[in-house]
């Protein structure tokens, strides 16, 4: 990498904001709508004595609205930029909050106490004060993030790209020491850190070398695309567009920024509540491990995280330290003498796995995700990625604690490349079809699991 390059910083935060504060604003446009209602209908912003009427409007229907818009996607990224757009799904939200407010007015038999036409003032201010809201967020977007509200990148491997826009960050390959037909862990990390926080990766290479970039794509959680001069005579193949150019996606990143947040709420709170519940389990695993044998409490290896990057998973201490495997060249065996005795109880009843609720809640894995493997992991004699290339695939997405290839069995150790394949197909089936539901169910599903015959 060129010492003057600085890798691109994400500027997910700064949306996030934005949304939030998008958010807060709708509350309030629709809270004055209504006690604007209020005043121009029946002569005081706050109702009647016992009846608020429009108090009692927006008291209903902004949290239906408030719902039904984060689930459509208004407070997504086209609310940055895209005002007609944006303004087109907040006014639909509202317009299907107004019927469930309706309904909820018509079954609660409280329709003659309050009045009609504040409502329907109420309703029409409010889609005013929607619309001048994206105003409001579009402008402050464009001075927070630019132009490109998402930080885009591109990797030159031996071809040129003319006329690139100025918020483009640029990656020469060669300089950078990136090789794409390098399938390594030490090859992926360095992608990793080339790309930084970029959400949208092109990569503009030769023709021989696009299958090796659409493997070293797969392992970013960013959306990677291929850019290919030739496919212009192809203008009808599916595909996406770069400065007007048809590229090849080859990567689309597993969930958007909506399902990200999603999922990080429900990895807090889970891990949170569970640290809780399972603190005296801790405590006492965290005394006996102590007692067994003199060393740490907490064994830290490197492990492979979300866009192959690496980072320290925490265990409970289950070998002797003196035969601590950090590199985890070779995986523990059944009856394996590096194992204290309290270290094979709580590694068959997976006790020690219970550390990593930490590295959850610090971000590095999720409740629920492929488990992370270190680098020098070995299935029969071959490193994991050299035995089925869509390895680094699963690498678009967080660690998990738990994951669908460990409810079906799919643990323990890898004596043979089936044993990688049958993980393999599992965490990439649960990569491309996550849902919160579907992490709920695996959840509940591991607890059936958490003593195994492969746990050890």
């Amino acid at each position: 990498m060129t010492p003057s390059f600085r890798p691109p910083v994400s500027k997910e935060s700064a949306r996030l904001r934005l949304y939030m504060l998008g958010l807060v604003l709708d509350m309030w446009a629709m809270l004055i709508s209504f006690v604007l209602a209020n005043w121009l209908v029946l002569g005081s912003p706050w109702g009647e004595p016992g009846k608020p009427h429009g108090i009692a409007f927006f008291t209903i229907l902004a949290p239906v609205y408030a719902l039904l818009a984060v689930n459509s996607g208004a407070y997504g990224i086209r609310m940055l930029g895209r005002i007609r757009t944006s303004s087109a799904h907040a006014l639909l939200a509202l317009a299907q909050a107004v019927l469930v407010t309706l309904l909820f007015v018509f079954f609660a038999k409280i329709a003659e106490q309050l009045s009609r036409l504040t409502f329907v003032a109420g309703c029409l201010f409010s889609a005013v004060g929607l619309i001048g809201t994206r105003y409001i967020v579009t402008a402050l977007s464009r001075r927070m993030l630019g132009a490109v509200p998402m930080m885009e990148l591109i990797i030159m491997d031996g071809v040129s790209v003319p006329g690139l826009p100025a918020h483009m960050a640029v990656v020469d390959a060669r300089v950078a020491g990136i090789d794409p037909s390098s399938h390594d862990a030490e090859m992926a990390e360095r992608l990793a850190n080339a790309v930084g926080g970029a959400e949208h990766v092109i990569v503009a290479c030769s023709g021989d070398r696009i299958e090796d970039w659409s493997i070293a794509l797969k392992s970013l959680s960013a959306r990677g695309e291929i850019l290919i001069p030739e496919m212009a005579r192809f203008a009808p193949v599916r595909g996406g567009t770069f400065q007007h150019r048809p590229t090849l996606i080859v990567a689309g990143g597993p969930l958007d920024f909506r399902d990200r947040i999603i999922k990080r709420i429900f990895d807090v709170v889970a891990s949170s509540v569970a640290l809780l519940l399972l603190s005296p389990v801790l405590i006492a695993a965290a005394i006996a491990v102590k007692l067994s044998s003199p060393g740490p409490v907490f064994f830290r290896q490197a492990r492979l995280g979300r866009d192959a990057r690496p980072f320290k998973i925490y265990k409970f201490r289950s070998m002797r330290v003196e035969d601590s495997d950090q590199r985890a060249d070779k995986l523990t065996q059944r009856d394996d003498p590096r194992v204290t005795r309290v270290g094979a109880f709580i590694r068959r009843t997976s006790v020690d796995e219970l550390p990593q609720l930490f590295n959850v809640l610090t971000g590095d894995m999720s409740m629920v995700g492929p488990r992370p493997h270190a680098p020098g992991a070995r299935a029969a004699d071959a490193l994991y990625w050299e035995v089925d290339q869509r390895y680094w695939a699963r690498h678009c997405i967080k660690p998990g604690i738990t994951g669908l290839a460990q409810i079906r069995g799919y643990r323990g150790s890898t004596d043979a490349h089936e044993d990688l394949i049958l993980r393999l197909q599992s965490d990439l089936e649960y990569v491309t079809g996550w849902s919160v539901l579907r992490d709920i169910r695996i959840l509940a599903s591991t607890v059936r699991v958490l003593i195994h015959d492969k746990a050890y």
